[in-house]
């Protein structure tokens, strides 16, 4: 008799069946045992009543939870009464003829009968293979499996092709660490993991390849959060030959309304073609060059209307004055506000002010500061409501926009503004081309292999932070989904981009050899991008964290708990690579 699985018991009421599985759960009534059989189909109730054999009865005395069974049994439909409305089996049971023990299970080191949300985490990693058994877990691996088989043959109808690019290649600077892998026939020397396949997919476009496309892993030392996961994601990677931007925005938007729906078809896209909005009106308007756009709440300017024209000293002491109008906002308690302070600070404001439209003027927080022909003056000018809360931050315009940006992202939450179910994406366009880092210094703004708007002329005669690039975002509900661009294809406008940050034309060769040597032998215009496949599926499933659409995450250390990786490795394969390590100080 061939195995069935236990959705489809349903199916022969009346019939012998032979099913197997794990046991979930052992409820023993005395003369009436049940046994809660599981697999990946589902949960089927087993019962052993004083009519089942003496040899079936003993079995089930030592029978534990998580042990493997093999049952030979008949489907019987349940009393009326006894019906589970909860269980896609709940109108059946199985009374069985043979019990099969095929493996015994120690006691789980958690109940898997939950979430596991409620869990810690770590334990969670460690005993990870436990922890699939999970319904949850296991509905989100077979979901990822077909949203990627949907992609793929969305993709194939498409006429592009699936190319799997080296997982060994040379470093090259482009934005995160490397993973090294030491070469141990060239001692001295080493591979790196791939960060992205953004040269190969390139050179690819040299080759002729007309339309490419791959599911990439992408290997960067970074540290993790909750959507980004450590070590290695994976990214749905796409290059286009002689394109128009047009082209490349159209292949995403078709992309994500043609396959959401295989994975949460109780959500919606609410604008097609997605809106587009620049760099600048991103920052200025929403504090975010990835804005979440379910909400309005736009940061609004109050510079001319109050910059030194008050008491405030603050105010008159900063380069500009921008806030949010929160409508009707009076009901915000005293720790609110002060969480949302708190917010603001977290991103350098000195402090978030405050204060209310209440009986025609304003009331509360700075309201004393401020006269009343002023009050009168940035109610009407403002279109300011009863009840409306006003919250301002002073100071330099990018600490503003950013620490408003943070503000306004947490009163979407503290609003519940921000429904589930709507998937708002949206292109942020005109990248910098050039920005200072954090350190002070000039560096790229994006992608280093993006084409300047103007090309090799306008990185010859303007300021480099003038520059703009041909580079886009795709970003849906608040998190960056994508990154793309049209790319640098002319071997000394390369060069040139790189010169400016202090790279000899030799160190541009020498770390980019095979693009600058094949941008000589005819490379066609082409760009693409890459959309963020793991964090694309934690927003569409609503899974709070990224590791959980991974079968097997690191923790959020870096560490991956199950394995024991990162690990210590004997000196005889230290001594193949040729490589000693430091002792510690």
């Amino acid at each position: 008799m061939a195995r069935i699985l236990i959705s489809e018991t349903s199916q022969h009421i009346n019939q012998k069946v032979l099913i197997a599985g794990w046991v979930h759960n052992v409820r023993d009534h005395g003369q009436l045992t049940f046994l809660d059989l599981r697999d990946s189909s589902g949960l089927l109730q087993i019962v052993i009543n004083d009519q089942s054999s003496a040899d079936l009865k003993e079995i089930v005395k030592k029978i534990g939870k998580e042990w493997v069974l093999e049952i030979e049994g008949t489907v019987l439909k349940r009393d009326p009464q006894t019906i589970n409305q909860d269980l896609i089996t709940g109108e059946i049971e199985v009374s069985p003829q043979t019990i099969n023990i095929l493996s015994e299970s120690l006691t789980p080191p958690f109940p898997l009968d939950s979430d596991g949300s409620e869990l810690d985490e770590a334990l969670r990693l460690k005993y990870r293979y436990l922890d699939i058994r999970r319904p949850r877990l296991q509905n989100i691996i077979e979901k990822k499996h077909k949203f990627i088989l949907a992609i793929r043959n969305w993709l194939d109808q498409q006429g592009f092709t699936e190319v799997i690019t080296p997982l060994l290649t040379s470093t090259s600077p482009e934005g995160a660490r490397d993973f090294l892998v030491p070469s141990r026939i060239h001692q001295g020397k080493f591979f790196v993991l791939p960060q992205a396949p953004q040269q190969f997919k390139q050179l690819l476009m040299v080759g002729g390849i007309n339309k490419y496309f791959q599911i990439a892993p992408c290997a960067r030392d970074e540290d993790p959060r909750a959507d980004r996961h450590a070590g290695i994601f994976y990214q749905i990677d796409i290059e286009i030959a002689f394109p128009t931007i047009e082209e490349i925005f159209t292949t995403a938007e078709q992309l994500m309304k043609d396959t959401y729906q295989t994975v949460a078809p109780q959500k919606h896209i609410p604008h097609l073609p997605f809106p587009r909005i620049s760099y600048q009106d991103a920052l200025n308007k929403y504090g975010s060059d990835k804005p979440d756009l379910r909400f309005a709440l736009e940061l609004v300017d109050f510079t001319q209307i109050l910059k030194n024209q008050s008491e405030f000293n603050i105010f008159n002491q900063s380069a500009v004055i921008k806030g949010i109008i929160v409508p009707q906002g009076a009901a915000f308690s005293k720790s609110q506000i002060e969480a949302l302070e708190e917010t603001a600070k977290s991103k350098g404001a000195q402090g978030l002010a405050y204060t209310r439209v209440k009986n025609k003027l304003l009331d509360s927080g700075i309201a004393r500061f401020l006269s009343e022909t002023l009050q009168k003056k940035l109610i009407q000018e403002m279109s300011l409501k009863e009840g409306d809360l006003l919250l301002f931050v002073a100071d330099q315009l990018s600490v503003a926009n950013k620490s408003l940006g943070q503000v306004r992202n947490l009163l979407g939450d503290m609003l519940k503004l921000k429904d589930k179910n709507e998937l708002y994406f949206c292109w942020v366009t005109g990248f910098p081309f050039y920005e200072i880092n954090d350190e002070g210094k000039l560096d790229f703004g994006h992608n280093p292999f993006s084409m300047p708007k103007g090309g090799r002329q306008a990185l010859d005669s303007q300021d480099p932070l003038s520059i703009e690039s041909y580079q886009y975002d795709l970003v849906l509900n608040g998190y960056e989904l994508a990154s793309g661009s049209i790319r640098n294809h002319e071997p000394e406008t390369l060069v040139k981009a790189f010169e400016i940050l202090g790279y000899s034309q030799d160190m541009v060769i020498k770390k980019f050899g095979a693009m600058y040597t094949a941008f000589q032998y005819g490379a066609p215009p082409h760009g693409g991008w890459a959309i963020g496949l793991d964090r694309l599926l934690m927003l569409l499933l609503d899974e709070d964290n990224i590791r959980d659409v991974y079968a097997f995450p690191l923790s959020s250390n870096g560490v991956d708990l199950m394995m024991g990786a990162p690990s210590v490795v004997d000196k005889t394969q230290l001594d193949d690579v040729g490589l000693s390590l430091k002792k510690s100080s």
